[in-house]
């Protein structure tokens, strides 16, 4: 197939994708309205919720979270004065999120009418979607940004058009001005496009441009991206007097993250004596304690400030560096210890009472805040126990098993779409081996909200494997679901 025929191909070719389509939208769209009837209530996660709200308000910037999110409260509940309009916003962006998974199952992955809806009406009722939903959290926003750049680079690697790599730069610094944690994907996932192009040329249903067009679109992809990420640090550092950053407490958390890796000796060169280790009361050995010294009195980081005070973001980061770099293995370890929380049951119903929000009540600044600005009643609401919230509680294993299955699916996956379709096969692999990589080496705690964007890559895995294990001859469902 070449190059040419490719880029002109229309998307979708028949009446049939687009009656598939509409049908799997009403799904989405009934289910969606329907529990939001059954479920309106907005939650909150603190302090994250009371950072974002008053951030809202103040135009101020956190030094430790998105200030992007902040905008979309101001530009919704903001201006209503409402937060309905917000969990409205977040509806729809799961809407779409269910919609553009199901956009990319026909047209990357050639997936059945009938099995694209099915996934997309999963990920549209998946516990963790719903729940997010009607959080005062980035979760819905940033998984829906990362769920289009994907669609951005599949679409490229199926045409070849160089506005996909474009869109999908820009697209990208959204997702890392939402969850830094993301970053990593966000920088790679435009310019591999071009390269996974470059590898499988020739292959079944990858375009065929030539070695110079392609040099030049992983070239532009490169620049696309280090320009729009370069252009988003330099604004943050000027809203926050600082230099160019993604996060300007990124250095703290860095050093959170490694704190039982920490020795006298990496203090070396950073002003600030090792004797104040003396003075840490939490103990530093011990992994489960890491973010307790990150937010605790008496932790690492509060008897840093005490000694660095303004440079102690540049200290932490340095400390952080130096201990990375004598014991890059033991982030290794660090890794396997978080993960084996996952399997201690305590350790386990600890995190998800405090993702849902049990952990910290709102205090009484928040409180007035949500009354006045926001006409919001949340006192008591952390601790009431609703339809969403006891869903999401129950089906909380389903998200650790998207973590530790991912990868299983997505390299079986691979195998099954090998010989057909070998470009987003690969990319879908690569993107989950990344994806579960980064959350082994760099959580410090175990945590459910993390997890928020692994089922709909876990849905797109699991659907365009189902679909290569079924016989291709079996068209029962087919009569009602057009191919």
């Amino acid at each position: 197939m070449s190059y040419r025929h490719v880029a002109r191909a229309p998307i979708w070719t028949n009446k049939g994708h687009v009656s598939a389509a509409a049908g799997a939208l009403a799904a989405v769209v009934f289910a969606k309205f329907l529990l939001l009837l059954l479920d309106p209530q907005i939650r909150l996660f603190m302090g994250d919720s009371a950072t974002y709200l008053f951030s809202a308000v103040s135009h101020a910037t956190p030094p430790d979270r998105s200030f992007t999110y902040p905008m979309l409260i101001g530009e919704t509940a903001g201006r209503s004065g409402s937060l309905v309009s917000l969990l409205l916003a977040q509806t729809v962006f799961g809407i779409a999120a269910a919609l553009c998974l199901h956009f990319t199952l026909r047209t990357a992955f050639g997936v059945r009418g009938w099995l694209a809806a099915l996934a997309a009406a999963a990920l549209a009722v998946e516990p963790s979607q719903l729940f997010y939903e009607r959080m005062v959290m980035t979760e819905t926003t940033s998984s829906l940004c990362l769920l289009g750049c994907v669609t951005l680079t599949l679409a490229y690697l199926r045409d070849g058009r160089l506005l996909w790599l474009l869109a999908c730069a820009m697209l990208g610094t959204v997702v890392a001005s939402l969850r830094v944690g993301l970053v990593p994907v966000a920088l790679c996932l435009a310019p591999l496009a071009p390269l996974l192009v470059a590898l499988l040329r020739g292959r079944s249903g990858v375009p065929t441009p030539g070695h110079a067009r392609l040099a030049i679109h992983f070239l532009v992809a490169v620049l696309a991206t280090g320009i729009c990420h370069h252009e988003y640090k330099i604004w943050y550092g000027a809203r926050t007097a600082s230099a160019p950053a993604y996060l300007l407490d990124a250095g703290v958390f860095r050093l959170g993250l490694v704190v039982p890796l920490l020795k006298p000796e990496h203090f070396a060169g950073t002003g600030v004596s090792p004797a104040i280790l003396d003075e840490v009361r939490i103990p530093l050995a011990n992994p489960h304690n890491r973010e307790a010294h990150i937010w605790t009195p008496g932790g690492l980081i509060s008897v840093l400030r005490e000694h660095a005070g303004l440079r102690t973001r540049e200290v932490a980061a340095m400390l952080a560096e130096h201990a990375i770099h004598d014991d890059p293995m033991g982030l290794v370890s660090l890794g396997i210890v978080t993960f084996a929380e996952y399997f201690d049951p305590w350790q386990r119903s600890e995190r998800l009472h405090s993702d849902i929000g049990y952990g910290e009540p709102p205090g009484e600044q928040t409180l007035a805040l949500l009354r006045e600005r926001f006409h919001y009643e949340a006192a008591g609401v952390a601790r009431t126990p609703t339809p969403i919230l006891r869903y999401f509680e129950q089906g909380a294993l389903w998200l650790v098993i998207c973590l530790f299955a991912l990868l299983p699916l997505a390299l079986t996956m691979l195998h099954l779409q090998w010989r057909v379709r070998p470009a987003p096969a690969l990319l879908l692999a690569l993107l989950a081996a990344g994806m579960v990589i980064g959350e082994f080496l760099c959580a410090h705690i175990i945590s459910f909200r993390y997890l928020h964007p692994l089922p709909m890559l876990f849905l797109i895995c699991l659907a365009a494997t189902v679909d290569r294990l079924l016989p291709r001859h079996a068209r029962a469902l087919e009569m009602r679901w057009p191919a």
